[in-house]
């Protein structure tokens, strides 16, 4: 990672830290590729210097002068860094865990408390609308992912302490169980697997509850949301077909959380678009997930997270440089290219909560 001027940033070139309002909220995520156009929202915005990732690193890269940087100059979205370095701990721990021996397993659940804590420390994290952009198909960073997001939910949804703790405890062991199967999960639903591969894969939750139900240092309630986390409110989940007064408010949200997740990031699931994620939580809010949970995630979750690429209903294209925190699905785009294919111009700027015939119908 190395910081360059404005003046020096090149299309193509990759965001290594985000950049942030004068109020510390996100307006371009890192990872972000860069374009002509959000060079000139950079350069816009006042900001002299970034920090851009180095040919070798990629868009996934990681490096030994990023932590640097980051301890030096201070990471300006510290949750993000701490799910970083907590995947690679769980990565290390995860790929050499055997069946029922669990004493290391111990360290990932500190791993859930550092990403709790993180949360704690950063009250926008909890307050602005959350963006997922750290899309990976690997079951280490999907576990990390749901730990943090459930986390930040339990948080918004006023969990208690006791509650918020055992959601970021079980999330973060919630798919334990995938490492005593032996079937492919990657980018294929349940319904696409053979009938054999798929009664192996739902094995996965009594598997990982199995593994830890004798563990004192792990609560009941977080073993119940590595058994329960496929269950569904109106008796369609897996293993007990348990229905939703049968289930606690904990295993609800992981529940949800988990699904977003999987169907973005291709673990036991086709992959999918963040908004067509976001599409089928919507349309089985109240039959498969509880809808007070569904409803507050809908609220909270960016459909077209900032920097992505979005296309309106009249076939123009624009950029995504903002949220709406009252609307997750009516950002504020700029505009790039007309319907015809030419670019636009001048700086046009649509807010779709002012803008009410505008939709995003795709992204690219």
């Amino acid at each position: 990672m190395k910081q360059v001027s404005i003046d020096n940033l090149k299309e193509n070139d990759i965001l290594a830290l985000p950049i942030l309002s004068h109020g510390e909220a996100v307006l371009i995520h890192a990872d972000v590729v860069l374009t002509h156009e959000l060079i000139e929202r950079v350069r816009n915005l006042g900001t002299k210097t970034v920090y851009i990732k180095d040919e070798e690193e990629g868009v996934t890269g990681e490096s030994a002068s990023e932590e640097h940087v980051a301890e030096e100059e201070g990471y300006p979205y510290k949750v993000e860094q701490t799910a970083k370095n907590s995947k690679q701990v769980v990565k290390r721990i995860l790929e050499k865990h055997i069946y029922k021996h669990n004493e290391e397993l111990k360290v990932i659940v500190e791993e859930a408390q550092r990403i709790l804590d993180s949360v704690l420390s950063e009250p926008e994290v909890v307050n602005n609308i959350t963006e997922i952009r750290n899309v990976s198909t690997d079951m280490y960073t999907h576990c990390i992912n749901v730990c943090a997001l459930s986390t930040i939910m339990a948080l918004r949804l006023k969990m208690s302490d006791k509650q918020v703790h055992n959601v970021s405890m079980g999330a973060i062991l919630h798919d334990i169980g995938l490492r005593y199967i032996n079937v492919s999960y990657i980018n294929i639903s349940e319904n696409q697997m053979t009938i054999k591969d798929a009664a192996e894969y739902k094995k996965h939750t009594i598997y990982g509850y199995s593994s830890l139900q004798d563990e004192a240092w792990l609560s009941d309630t977080a073993k119940e949301i590595v058994l329960f986390h496929h269950e569904r409110i109106d008796g369609s989940g897996y293993p007990f077909q348990h229905r939703g007064e049968r289930l606690k408010p904990e295993v609800k949200l992981v529940s949800v959380c988990d699904d977003f997740d999987s169907m973005i990031s291709g673990i036991g699931s086709e992959k999918m678009k963040i908004y067509e994620a976001i599409e089928y939580i919507k349309v089985h809010a109240g039959t498969k997930y509880d809808p007070t949970i569904t409803s507050k995630f809908l609220e909270s979750v960016a459909a077209y997270p900032v920097g992505c690429t979005v296309i309106t209903n009249g076939g123009e294209k624009g950029v995504v440089i903002r949220q709406n925190k009252e609307a997750a699905d009516r950002p504020v785009i700029r505009m790039t290219e007309h319907a015809d294919g030419t670019p636009f111009t001048e700086n046009v700027e649509y807010n779709l909560m002012k803008q009410l015939t505008m939709f995003i119908v795709d992204t690219e």
